[in-house]
């Protein structure tokens, strides 16, 4: 297998290898970790970046309400 590019970091802009990238996500075979790596709308972060990055609040379901839909149509 070909040697892959290194990328940036989004955050920092440091260089990250695939190497290091497939170091990191051991649970992701080299085939899928090589499709991810060249996918140009997946962003790499380094270790420390990634860590240090705020999460985003699930979103709540909506439930569907039956109800509602018939009080609509009366």
């Amino acid at each position: 297998m070909e040697e892959a590019k290194t990328k940036e970091c989004g955050d920092c802009g440091k260089s990250i290898p695939f190497n290091i990238f497939l170091r990191d996500n051991p649970t992701l075979s080299k085939k899928t970790a090589k499709t991810l790596w060249e996918d140009p709308f997946i962003i790499p972060y380094c270790p420390e970046c990634f860590l240090k990055r705020p999460e985003k609040p699930f979103r709540r379901r909506r439930r569907f309400n039956y109800n509602n839909c018939l009080k609509m149509r009366i």
